[in-house]
């Protein structure tokens, strides 16, 4: 309770979830009528693994994810990068919307959660498109410039 006695407002249950929507809701409508249906099963199966991992504040919503996955369809995006990856719903969410010879560049410094969700990825059928690489995003990316240069 806050020091007036007012309650504080509740925080939307979905993981990760970062909105403009005032109501809990009318949110976990969305979801339950919008969002959770249209949602593949692997990238289901992957938000609830994710949800019990302690760290998923970080994971995207279902509904980012999806609307990432309608982005890149709609600007028939082949090569995507995707810095900081934890367990890779986000990262599976791209690789379902690249074509079959799309490829994504994933970063970060922590394989061990990329793991969590690979197996998922996999038999998403998914994972030939994924370059993963472990540790800190720039000198990777330094290390990855500097390869390519003369």
């Amino acid at each position: 309770m806050a020091a007036t006695g007012e309650t504080q407002p509740a925080k939307h249950q979905e993981v990760g979830h970062k909105s403009l929507l005032q109501s809990d809701a009318l949110y976990q409508y969305i979801l339950e009528t919008s969002v959770y249906p249209r949602e593949p099963q692997p990238m289901k199966e992957l938000r609830e693994v994710t949800a019990k991992h302690p760290w998923n504040l970080m994971t995207t919503s279902a509904d980012e994810g999806q609307f990432l996955n309608l982005l890149l369809k709609l600007i028939n995006a082949k090569n995507t990068m995707e810095i900081g990856v934890y367990t890779g719903y986000s990262l599976l969410s791209t690789a379902l919307a690249l074509p079959d010879d799309g490829k994504i560049l994933a970063l970060d410094i922590n394989r061990e959660n990329y793991e969590i969700g690979l197996p998922i990825i996999e038999k998403a059928g998914v994972a030939h498109k994924i370059d993963f690489r472990e540790g800190p995003a720039l000198p990777l990316l330094d290390q990855m410039v500097d390869d390519v240069s003369p």
